[in-house]
């Protein structure tokens, strides 16, 4: 944010990519080999989700997000900031690294 151009401006600050619980999931099972070996790998139906959300007020917030996919336009940043952000798998894996290195998983190490 340096730039001159990016003076009095607003940018998203994201990749742009869209990944949903199970694209992280993959993206975690993947990358991480054994560190990974608690994410699930299922798929929770939507029906279910809704189900649960009737009784368990934890749910409601997931119900509610059920069909929803945000797209995030980040194009003006890339062009007046020259800015190329990483790849919404390389931040899941960035992440989860910093995560395991820190020890701030349970039963998890970096392998």
């Amino acid at each position: 944010m340096t730039s001159p151009r990016a003076a009095g401006e607003r940018f998203i600050g994201a990749a742009g990519d869209t990944l949903s619980m199970h694209d992280i999931a993959r993206v975690l099972r993947e990358r991480l080999g054994d560190a990974a070996h608690r994410v699930p790998v299922d798929v929770l139906p939507d029906e279910a989700v809704l189900r649960a959300a009737e009784t368990a007020p934890a749910m409601r917030q997931t119900a509610d997000q059920l069909g929803i996919i945000r797209r995030l336009d980040n194009a003006r940043a890339r062009r007046l900031l020259d800015w190329n952000p990483r790849s919404g798998d390389d931040a899941v894996t960035a992440t989860a690294e910093s995560l395991l290195r820190l020890g701030l998983l349970k039963d998890a190490s970096l392998t």
